[in-house]
């Protein structure tokens, strides 16, 4: 997909020079300056909270002592007597939610670097303010921010769910400007989910089944997997559900998005973009959508290893642009802007951390506890199952003697080969159901806890109260048979 692809160059090529404003000057932002002055703020203001243009503030105060990468960062010239730096090896890496950019393999044409100049002279024209993302939940806390153009309207959410213990918290921001349809969204992380569990509990499991898209008790939302580019359309359609003249005006894979974005490590991670067109109050307006997918797929490990085989799915800095037709291209540096000046603050961090260790060590508690109920459960019926094959046998061996001795008139019990209403009325007492077994061509005695016998042929048996019930239908192999009770 060209356009989509130009966007990414573009966005690359730009780095954060266009966030760069001069120093000297007192217009540059903290986070524009962030990498490229990391070290010097780290060297000459440890002591200096975040915040408020403060780190600015001191950087400007030690501005003759400062390293060539970032005076060169914030465009002022070199010290005397230093060796330039190449450009390229002093472009401050993106941050962790920074907007896409190509990977490595991007090679723009000098007409792309161009263009790119042109667009970062037009971004760096813009005046651009900070906006806090704050978690009223924890007393107004600072927890992230973006620099966005003074006149857009901001808005943003952080919220917390405490009985989610896979998605307790999510935030989400987005700025709009006024005069157009230009805007930056940034989406919460998308987390799905799917889960299997293991054949011996499956006769515990008996509540309802979620439908596609419904919330588990843990936070995810349920369904299978997808591909990344089926999954990111699909949220582009239940994101933007009722847009008019819509339409799909192409894709583009992106392997290396998470490199690029410095995320967190994750199983299977891969970047992908997707481009629409729809109408925006009677105009047509174009959005690119980009986010990472991830997949973890396996058996569980910890409490309930081999319980449940579950599979964790979703997309991580998930964002897009949109802008009126024609344009997007132009504007993506201002955009790229906005999305690199992306920061969390550290200490929300270490709370949000604190908060969900405490969620999943409570939850792990009573998980594990569930599971040592329905084991000490298991653990009874197969006792009682042994003790009652025990007495069986017992009692078989009596009713041979008695037979065999010769002295007993045992007729009414042998009618015509048919079991007598004293023989099940034995069945009763010791809670058996005495069933044909074609395993071996005569009966079998199972508990009658269980109304529904089943058997496989060879020996192997399954019992349940649950009239829709088979062995087949709870993951287990091989064919098998409704037994019928002997008569």
């Amino acid at each position: 997909m060209k356009s989509v692809r130009m966007l990414l160059v573009v966005c690359a090529a730009i780095g954060t020079q266009s966030a760069l404003l001069n120093l000297a000057q007192g217009q540059a932002t903290a986070a524009a300056l962030r990498d490229g002055c990391a070290a010097d703020a780290q060297k000459f203001c440890a002591g200096v909270q975040p915040g408020g243009g403060r780190i600015i503030a001191c950087l400007k105060e030690h501005k003759d002592s400062l390293s060539d990468r970032c005076r060169q960062a914030a465009g002022l010239a070199a010290s005397p007597g230093s060796t330039p730096t190449p450009a390229a090896a002093t472009a401050p890496a993106a941050s962790a939610t920074s907007a896409p950019a190509a990977g490595p393999q991007a090679k723009p044409s000098s007409g792309t670097n161009a263009a790119a100049s042109a667009s970062t002279q037009g971004a760096a024209a813009e005046k651009f303010v900070e906006r806090i993302i704050t978690d009223t939940e924890h007393g107004g806390m600072r927890a992230a921010s973006l620099h966005v153009p003074e006149k857009w309207h901001f808005e943003s959410k952080v919220e917390w769910h405490y009985g989610w213990v896979e998605y307790p918290l999510s935030f989400s921001s987005s700025a709009e400007n006024p005069d157009n349809a230009e805007a930056f969204f940034q989406f919460p992380l998308l987390r799905l989910e799917s889960t299997e569990v293991a054949a011996q509990l499956k006769q515990y499991d008996k509540g309802r089944k979620l439908g596609l898209g419904e919330r588990l008790p843990t936070g995810a939302l349920s369904s299978p997997p997808m591909q990344p580019m089926q999954a990111l359309a699909k949220f582009i359609q239940k994101t933007r559900p009722n847009a008019a003249n819509f339409k799909w005006l192409g894709q583009q894979d992106l392997p290396d998005l998470a490199k690029v974005l410095h995320l967190d490590p994750a199983p299977n991670q891969h970047g992908v973009a997707i481009k629409v067109g729809y109408d925006l109050n009677g105009q047509p307006v174009e959005e690119a959508f980009f986010g990472v997918y991830y997949l973890s797929q396996g058996a569980n490990t910890g409490v309930n290893a081999g319980m449940i085989k579950q599979t964790n799915w979703g997309f991580q800095a998930l964002q897009s642009f949109r802008a009126p037709a024609g344009t997007l291209d132009k504007r993506m540096p201002m955009f790229c802007v906005i999305a690199k000046s992306f920061y969390v603050n550290p200490a929300w961090i270490r709370l949000s951390k604190a908060i969900t260790a405490k969620m999943v060590a409570d939850f792990n508690q009573k998980l594990q506890q569930g599971y040592d109920q329905l084991r000490a459960a298991q653990a009874i019926v197969d006792q009682t199952m042994k003790q009652q094959a025990a007495f069986q046998a017992n009692f078989e061996k009596q009713e041979e003697a008695l037979r065999s001795s010769g002295g007993v008139d045992d007729s009414y019990l042998r009618d015509g080969g048919k079991r007598s209403a004293a023989d099940h009325w034995d069945d009763v007492i010791r809670g058996v159901d005495t069933l044909n077994d074609p395993s071996t061509g005569g009966t079998t005695q199972l508990s009658n806890l269980g109304q529904y016998h089943f058997t496989d042929g060879f020996g192997n048996y399954r019992t349940s109260d649950n009239p829709n019930y088979t062995p087949e239908s709870a993951g287990e192999v091989g064919s098998w048979t409704l037994m019928t009770a002997a008569p």
